[in-house]
């Protein structure tokens, strides 16, 4: 019975990181809110929304590379095959209009095996809050902006967690984004005191408390934030740092995983089609 209890507990630790496949982040909210909208023309203080610069001649072009020592991976028992590496060349830039969702995409995946880390070491479960600019700050420098934003975090509670900046809100009515700055937090902490915190202030404070996935979250609120250059879309703070939270970027394949063989690029003569992934071919 206690280890069916522990695991129970381990499996209810996933749940704001999971999401069904059925509710996957899909290209769904860009063609509501990108399209026949001002998305492309939106700005303020140099402030722009994702995916409104140009791409590379070679963004979105598909690249195959892999090793072909069949000899070498029959000798190591892998059998007579060659292992092949395929996938879109991206610059991973969120300004990028082919690119960016691959950016939201790699971003809120790192992002979410941040937060997973810092829970399962605490056993603590993250929160979104929002943090809605004053109407008298609207104008304020963005530093000075961003450096209210966690002064008010830190008087209600807010240990840790990451930052994304949303210049914009969007009017359904009349399909127009307009000037509207907020921020938007996902991380640990307690939410006390938002009365007293609006009366000091006067920025308003919303708890949206735990949320569905974690990933989703991330996904959506990368998928519509400010972008200007010389300013990082996401930051984070508190215990959730870079200088508190160390976390491995997972290796990235360079070498043949069968043999460690140098890839060789490689080009398909035929129908072949494309898939983003690696792949094993009988010699």
């Amino acid at each position: 019975m206690k280890n069916l209890t522990k695991k129970k507990k381990q499996n209810q630790s996933l749940i704001p990181f999971l999401l069904p496949a059925s509710e996957r982040s899909n290209s769904a909210f860009f063609d509501e809110y990108r399209f026949l909208t001002n998305w492309e023309t939106a700005e303020h203080d140099e402030w722009r929304l994702p995916a409104t610069g140009d791409a590379h001649d070679w963004c979105g072009l598909w690249r195959s590379v892999g090793c072909l020592n069949i000899e070498k991976h029959k000798q190591l028992g892998f059998g007579d095959v060659v292992f092949v590496k395929q996938y879109q060349r991206s610059c991973f830039r969120p300004v990028c209009k082919i690119c960016y969702e691959k950016w939201i995409g790699r971003q809120a995946n790192r992002s979410t095996t941040r937060i997973q880390k810092y829970s399962e070491q605490t056993g603590r479960i993250p929160i979104h809050v929002v943090l809605s600019v004053s109407n008298w700050d609207f104008y304020l420098p963005f530093k000075e902006m961003k450096k209210k934003a966690r002064k008010i975090l830190k008087e209600i509670g807010m240990a840790g967690y990451a930052m994304i900046f949303h210049p914009f809100r969007f009017n359904k009515k009349i399909r127009c984004w307009y000037y509207s700055p907020h921020f938007h937090v996902v991380g640990f902490g307690r939410v006390d005191g938002i009365a007293n915190s609006f009366y000091k202030n006067h920025w308003f404070i919303k708890d949206l408390g735990i949320r569905k996935s974690v990933f989703h979250t991330f996904y959506y609120l990368l998928s519509h934030c400010g972008i200007k250059k010389g300013f990082h879309a996401l930051s984070w703070a508190g215990v959730l740092s870079y200088s508190k939270l160390k976390i491995h970027d997972e290796p990235i394949i360079t070498k043949c995983p069968l043999c460690n063989g140098e890839f060789v690029e490689l080009y398909f003569d035929g129908l072949d089609p494309p898939i983003d992934g690696d792949r094993y071919f009988v010699g």
